[in-house]
């Protein structure tokens, strides 16, 4: 089909829609990724974490660890339904790996100590079990 035909089934209501749709969906993804910026995107990329030992501004330490805090609760409620339910084994997995290292991350935050490697593990791997 050429380009003039398109253009002809797509014109009007029709692409103001898609346009919007465009445009809502570029603003929306720009919103979730100034909120993860700091916390995914510096060592998870095309989904693959590959940078544990990134060191995260102080002054974000208060919201990252709420966020730890919730992976940890969100992984251990899948972790403890798949013991009554089937569940994708990989997510399974996941949500082990997501639940052990979010609690290595509280257990270091509760001595009043930051550890990235921890952090990073369990934000990354909350990536992970997202994808499953």
């Amino acid at each position: 089909m050429d380009m003039h035909k398109l253009l002809k089934l797509v014109s009007g209501p029709t692409l103001l829609f898609w346009g919007a749709a465009a445009s809502l969906s570029i603003w929306a993804n720009e919103v979730t990724s100034a909120d993860l910026s700091v916390a995914t995107s510096d060592y998870y990329r095309g989904g693959v974490c590959y940078n544990f030992n990134l060191q995260h501004p102080e002054e974000l330490h208060n919201e990252i660890s709420i966020r730890v805090r919730d992976y940890f609760e969100e992984a251990n409620t899948i972790v403890v339904a798949a013991q009554e339910a089937t569940i994708v084994q990989l997510r399974f997995d996941w949500a082990l790996e997501t639940r052990d290292w979010c609690g290595v991350a509280i257990g270091y935050m509760k001595e009043a100590v930051w550890d990235d490697e921890a952090v990073n593990r369990c934000l990354c791997f909350h990536e992970y079990m997202r994808e499953y």
